[in-house]
């Protein structure tokens, strides 16, 4: 075929389907858009710096009970950001979900008044409890993201210590039965918080 006859039969096969190419074209730039945004998004609300500083009731209190924890500061240098033990790893769809969960925590920001430090403590086991549940359901998968029982050298370990990972490695058990407190404060012997309406209690007026 000579190079004029393919020309022309390029340039009608265009013609006919130039209304594919643009919506194909629209579609992809629009997709590639929504990616970037999406990926832009989850990569700022992990930020260390979003999740300690963006509100008042993180950086007063767990936050700065983080700054003092081995997660923040060590022998190593290795900072552990919030999102790396909150948030799932190396799974999206456990990331987006956990995102559009989070998202309603603005609720109890704007609404129940947590924004405030001192509110805030008041509810602090309530919202304890419910992490620990989330790391029960996963069997501390953020922790063995980074902490492998098949990896510890138990030889280095103190003897107590060895003693507990050992028993530990068994069953493959979940690193807040004893861990609890590790980074922030322990909740564990926390009174419940008191009723609302009663004196002292969470009472949003």
């Amino acid at each position: 075929m000579k190079f004029s006859e393919m020309r022309r039969v390029t340039v009608e096969f265009v013609r006919q389907r130039i209304k594919y190419f643009i919506v194909g074209g629209v579609a992809v730039v629009v997709g590639l858009g929504l990616a970037g945004s999406y990926a832009f998004v989850v990569d700022y609300t992990s930020s260390l710096n979003f999740c300690a500083h963006t509100c008042h009731e993180m950086e007063a209190t767990v936050y700065t009970e983080y700054t003092h924890s081995k997660h923040f500061k060590n022998e190593q240098g290795v900072v552990v950001a919030c999102a790396q033990c909150h948030v799932p790893q190396n799974n999206w769809p456990g990331t987006f979900t956990h995102k559009v969960a989070a998202s309603f925590e603005l609720w109890n920001h704007f609404v129940l008044g947590e924004s405030n430090p001192v509110k805030f403590e008041t509810r602090r086991h309530i919202l304890a409890k419910k992490v620990w549940a989330e790391f029960a359901a996963t069997n501390a998968r953020q922790c063995k993201a980074c902490h492998k029982y098949s990896n510890m050298v138990l030889e280095d370990q103190r003897p107590s210590i060895r003693a507990q990972h050992t028993d530990a490695m068994k069953t493959d058990e979940n690193c807040l039965d004893c861990h609890k407190g590790l980074t922030h404060k322990s909740m564990e012997d926390a009174p419940p918080p008191p009723a609302k309406g009663a004196a002292g209690g969470f009472d949003v007026q």
